[in-house]
């Protein structure tokens, strides 16, 4: 190992030759664009921006090298791998080359009008330095756009200087001229770009960086343990990102795995796209803690090669699952799991079934039916807002024990009330729930007939539409205050894209009225599949609603899918309960 001392420009012009690459088991890029923009103000005030390490290549090391976010292909050999800088790296190609999908500029028009405010003496030095190093990235002297056709041409439309041309004198001085020419080569504007920009806001060579060498002889074991203990010392890896280190070392290519399961799944697809909850199933296959922290120590190779396939099943069959029978669409969408941690213990109970009942017959069937009352209680209950490694390793081994015949039905799913479902949002597990429910019933937009539910496709693609909608409640429901809300699961139903905009702001009546006069005699049909019955159409119609009427149709539909539930799962609502105690 040697210390070595290089400018941050050379370790960037490294990478975008393909001379420095990273290791297939590096994380992706991560950094947001304001990060980048801290990084361009350090490296243009020559600010210390850290160390970076890089081990030396050889024939008996291959890391199965890859290029950085935003080249394409190599322009010479690879000489060496960056272990720990490939954010500050990656972020540099897009300052000094403008690569990737973002580009960045220096803003002069800010600028200019800041010097302005200070009336700037241009012939003083100390003045224009002490200007330029109180200004930091907050003072929105630069700024990132989404990556466009010609960066170039920002400047004279809109005195924006893509940072590339702030690389080194010659690219500046064909910038410089550009915009001298929009501004008549007016001599105190030609001033402020040769004396403040040219001087203070170009980036070229600085500043220089420490650069750790690791020996080219070092085993790749050896590599991947430094890489996990800078990365866990600084910005944290995600526990997936290591346990990619430590298959490496194995022999594992898990980023390569999971891509191919992206690729090879149906459902498993759409269920995440960090593998966290493919390795968790792996884990509690295995009999291990799910804790996501704790994955890096959990999977191995022995267990990962054992039970990657049956975890892939299990995850497919949790998908089918959910999908056939809650409406939840996972061959396209995951926007309706109420909880994904769900997802490992499901999927792991249903190959256990599938296991010890591999033909249709009245026991599987009656399995699934229990399986569908304990994913919806654990909804009711809100299982998995906390201690999801516990519960979920809990309810795997109950789910097992109860299937395998060793136990009843856990004891927990006899306590399971549904309660009042008003003050529920849209985006929450219950919330999520209820889009299930009426999901499965294959609803159609009852203003186009186009089905927004029962299909991945049409889940996908439809849109949440709230019945009373915001505006509306806010100029024309009597009553209505500030505490109010109007985004409540139980105002909300699917729609097409189309009617969603066309009833974005129209009063409920006149949704009603609209549907009518389309489809004469199917409206009860069709707004019964959302869970909208006569004594809810009958609020919508009212001509003058009050803050009383949108609380009543909240109430009257809550109720209505509470029935549903009760009739279906055979849970009980907290009303009735205190009804049957009275009576008693």
């Amino acid at each position: 190992m040697k210390a070595e001392h290089s400018s941050f420009k050379s370790l960037v012009d490294n990478a975008y030759s393909g001379k420095l690459r990273l290791p297939e088991f590096q994380r992706d890029w991560k950094w947001t664009r304001p990060k980048v923009l801290k990084l361009y103000d350090s490296v243009r005030k020559d600010y210390p921006i850290g160390g970076f390490l890089t081990p030396e290549t050889s024939d008996k090391l291959n890391l199965s090298p890859r290029m950085f976010e935003g080249i394409a292909e190599e322009q010479t050999k690879l000489e060496s791998y960056v272990l720990d800088g490939q954010q500050r790296i990656t972020a540099g190609l897009m300052l000094y080359y403008g690569t990737g999908k973002s580009h960045y500029f220096l803003d002069l028009s800010a600028l200019w009008n800041m010097a302005t405010e200070k009336n700037l003496d241009y012939d003083d030095v100390d003045c224009l330095g002490e200007f330029a190093t109180e200004l930091d990235d907050e003072d929105k002297y630069i700024k990132g756009r989404r990556a466009s056709g010609n960066p170039e041409n920002l400047l004279v439309t809109s005195d924006l200087l893509w940072t590339p041309f702030l690389t080194d004198d010659f690219k500046f001085s064909i910038a410089k001229e550009r915009y001298l020419e929009k501004y008549s080569n007016d001599a105190v504007r030609s001033k402020f770009m040769e004396r403040l920009v040219g001087q203070f806001f170009k980036i070229g060579d600085k500043p220089t960086v420490p650069v750790t060498v690791l020996d080219a002889d070092m085993p790749v074991e050896a590599i991947t343990r430094v890489f996990q203990t800078l990365n866990t010392s600084g910005q944290l890896l995600t526990p997936v990102e290591i346990v990619v280190a430590v298959l490496y070392a194995q022999g594992i290519g898990l980023r390569q795995e999971l891509e191919e399961l992206q690729i090879l799944t149906d459902y498993y697809r759409n269920m995440e796209t960090t593998g966290e909850i493919f390795l968790q199933t792996i884990a509690l296959l295995d009999g291990e803690n799910p804790k996501k922290t704790t994955l890096p120590k959990t999977i191995n190779r022995i267990n990962f090669t054992r039970l990657q396939n049956d975890a892939t099943n299990a995850l497919e069959r949790a998908g089918v699952f959910l999908s056939s029978r809650f409406g939840m669409g996972l061959d396209a969408t995951n926007r309706l799991v109420p909880y994904d941690a769900m997802l490992v213990p499901l999927g792991i109970a249903l190959a256990a079934i599938e296991q010890q009942y591999p033909q249709p017959s009245a026991d599987k069937a009656q399995w699934h039916e229990n399986l569908e009352r304990w994913f919806v209680g654990s909804v009711l209950e809100q299982r998995y807002t906390e201690s999801q490694p516990a519960t979920q390793l809990r309810d795997k081994d109950q789910l097992l024990d109860w299937i395998g015949g060793d136990a009843s039905e856990p004891d927990w799913m006899a306590d399971v009330r549904i309660r009042s479902l008003e003050r529920v949002t849209p985006t929450s597990a219950i919330g999520k729930l209820i889009g299930c429910l009426i999901s499965h019933r294959r609803p159609m937009d009852p203003l186009n007939k186009e089905a927004v539910g029962g299909t991945g496709t049409s889940v996908a693609s439809a849109q949440s539409h709230h019945i009373f909608p915001k505006g509306f409640c806010e100029l024309h429901i009597h009553g209505w205050g500030g505490n109010d809300t109007h985004n409540l699961a139980l105002n909300v139903m699917p729609l097409t894209k189309e009617t969603n905009k066309t009833w974005s702001k129209d009063d409920p009546a006149n949704q009603i009225s609209s549907v009518r006069n389309r489809w004469e005699g199917e409206t009860s049909e069709l707004y019964d599949l959302f869970f909208i019955d006569e004594s809810c159409i009958e609020i919508m119609e009212k001509p003058k609603k009050t803050r009383d009427d949108f609380n009543l149709f909240v109430k009257e539909r809550g109720r209505l899918i509470q029935e549903h539930i009760a009739q279906r799962w055979g849970f009980i609502s907290d009303a009735q309960q205190v009804e049957d105690e009275e009576e008693i």
